[in-house]
């Protein structure tokens, strides 16, 4: 999959990459703990931009904000975050949270989704108008927002829009708790 040094183009060569890439985090991490700890005596380990931001995140200095539609490719970033002990703060799109919305909420990750942005790839074909309602009402963040410059200045009614969706499904959510989706969460 990807062949001659190209990315990988399965799912699980992505995460076979994410894991490399969080090794070699920690491992530079730890070389440059130690010559920070030790005699100065040495040179320091060569620097890496890119592994001084991961290492960021391990260290809970950078805070993570994680594109995923999927509910299996956010349980699988979950896993990797508590492998390597560091925390995700949001999940963005998360078309599929509802499917894990009792799992997020336990973890204190929010979901920032659209109100009602559906089927338009294979990603999003599971996508349903209640995601973040659901969310919500297992006692998760959840966060309304558009990549659309024009949708992004009416979120007061995408949030009316889910908030109705999940009023239809029987979820007793106010209006107050909703404005919270466009407002205090994000």
């Amino acid at each position: 999959y990807g062949g001659r040094g190209r990315s990988p183009a399965s799912r699980m060569g992505n995460v076979a990459g994410y894991r490399r890439a969080w090794i070699e985090a920690a491992d530079y991490m730890r070389r440059w703990d130690a010559w920070r700890a030790g005699p100065r005596s040495a040179d320091p380990p060569r620097r890496d931009l890119q592994l001084d931001t991961l290492a960021g995140v391990l260290r809970g200095e950078i805070l993570v904000q994680n594109h995923c539609y999927r509910s299996d490719e956010m349980a699988i970033m979950i896993d990797l975050a508590r492998e390597f002990g560091y925390r995700i703060r949001t999940f963005h799109h998360a078309n599929e949270a509802y499917k894990l919305a009792p799992l997020l909420a336990r973890e204190g990750i929010c979901v920032a989704t659209w109100a009602n942005w559906w089927g338009y790839k294979m990603e999003v074909f599971d996508a349903i108008e209640e995601n973040a309602p659901i969310v919500h009402a297992a006692g998760g963040c959840a966060i309304i927002h558009s990549d659309d410059p024009i949708v992004t200045q009416h979120l007061n009614q995408e949030a009316a829009a889910a908030l109705s969706a999940g009023r239809r499904a029987g979820l007793e959510i106010s209006e107050g708790q909703a404005i919270r989706w466009i407002t205090a969460n994000p």
